[in-house]
């Protein structure tokens, strides 16, 4: 099927389809930590603000409302910060992500042009996937302190995990939808890479990811469908029989915390991260507004905890990350996002329960999960969930207009 996304450029399509398979060929490309990753960002923002012109900035008012506090909050922290370089760097990282969902609203005309871009995002796992046979193969290089750990063709098992998370959801999103229609060809392909996509999942052993999946399919229970709490309460109990998933989800209630911590014990991750978390909060404190500079947790992180040696961490925490780097104004802004998408979210749902109900599953996970991830930092996973979430606030925003002329024409 031909559509607008397509026609307007087969390079950007190409470039956003691929994007989930570059990493390793990206990472070869780099020197002195720049390589042709930030050319591929650079030709993204670019591409968006060369049809921003063609296109005479037709873009609608409330695109600009949704991201324009959190942009102007992070331009004013890349002039605060002590690393301007290293903060503008990973700023821009951002506007692919604002660039991606604003350029949906070029692409998206119709609910096919909608459908398309599932189809993008179900079908861009075909190649990761090639790498995980790999990885069975050749296990030696997946191995990390906490064992065999999928991370396919990205830098990190996480970001792998949270990406598979997006996959899988829009996989049972085109099998749920009473509005998107898919082809029955496509339905069986989705239906093939969601369970060989849980499979990844569980491997990845990334926990947070597993909880976020598991919302969206407890989200769409609770809205949609009872009978999958059922599927999930049984699901969940066999899963707990696996060791390696039951050692790791028994790891996060391990009782071991900064205050009953015995020589020679090791803290569970999210007890060491509760304690970075407080141990911020002075600085955070100390400037509010606009915080430090973009991307500066770990810049300063040896000098609030400098019981960690030589380390730098990030804050493993969106809200406390943003909160440090750009203040409470930046939270706000990072809120006002979220809200503006799931505010349209609501307005559509009453033409496509089951759909909405998941795609709402999917971004309060997102929000769910930034509690414990730095979530904005992973760049090819954050293109398609904000292309995803782009495109439907379009749709939604289309569909309305659609229907109030209707209604109008009626009247008339």
């Amino acid at each position: 099927m031909v559509n607008s996304f397509y026609i307007f450029s087969p390079l950007l399509f190409y470039i956003v389809f691929l994007r989930s398979s570059l990493d390793p060929v990206l990472e070869l490309t780099k020197v002195a930590g720049i390589g042709m990753g930030a050319v591929l960002n650079l030709l993204v923002v670019c591409f968006f603000v060369i049809v921003c012109f063609i296109k005479k900035f037709e873009l609608p008012r409330s695109f600009f409302k949704v991201w324009s506090l959190f942009i102007v909050t992070g331009l004013i922290s890349l002039v605060i910060s002590p690393d301007k370089l290293g903060s503008a760097r990973s700023f821009f990282a951002v506007l692919t992500y604002y660039s991606i969902f604003s350029l949906s609203f070029y692409f998206i005309k119709s609910r096919e042009d909608f459908a398309s871009i599932i189809k993008l995002v179900v079908y861009s796992a075909v190649i990761p996937f090639c790498f995980v046979f790999k990885e069975f193969a050749l296990p030696a290089a997946s191995y990390t302190k906490d064992g065999f750990r999928l991370f396919a063709s990205f830098s990190h098992p996480n970001i792998f995990a949270f990406y598979l998370v997006l996959v899988i959801s829009m996989c049972f999103y085109a099998m749920k939808s009473k509005v998107i229609m898919f082809e029955a060809s496509f339905i069986k392909h989705a239906k093939l890479i969601l369970f060989f996509g849980i499979i990844c999942l569980l491997i990845t052993k990334t926990r947070s990811a597993w909880a976020a999946l598991l919302f969206v399919f407890i989200f769409y229970g609770l809205l949609s469908e009872r009978r999958y709490l059922l599927y999930l309460f049984v699901l969940g109990a066999v899963a707990m029989f696996i060791p390696s998933i039951q050692e790791r989800v028994v790891d996060i209630f391990s009782g071991v915390t900064a205050d009953d911590l015995a020589y020679g014990e090791v803290l569970n991750s999210y007890a060491w991260r509760q304690i970075v978390w407080i141990a911020s909060w002075d600085y955070i404190i100390a400037k509010p507004f606009f915080g430090h500079g973009y991307d500066t947790f770990s810049y300063y992180f040896l000098e609030f905890f400098p019981l960690e040696g030589s380390s730098k961490f990030d804050a493993h925490n969106a809200y406390v990350q943003i909160a440090f780097d750009m203040g409470f104004v930046g939270v706000i802004g990072f809120l006002t996002i979220f809200l503006s998408i799931i505010k349209e979210m609501l307005s559509y749902y009453k033409f496509d329960k089951p759909g909405t109900a998941i795609l709402l599953g999917v971004i309060l996970s997102y929000m769910l999960v930034c509690y414990s991830d730095n979530m904005f930092f992973y760049l090819s996973y954050n293109w398609y969930f904000w292309l995803v979430m782009g495109s439907f606030y379009y749709l939604s925003r289309l569909e309305a207009s659609s229907l109030h002329r209707s209604l109008h024409a009626v009247n008339v």
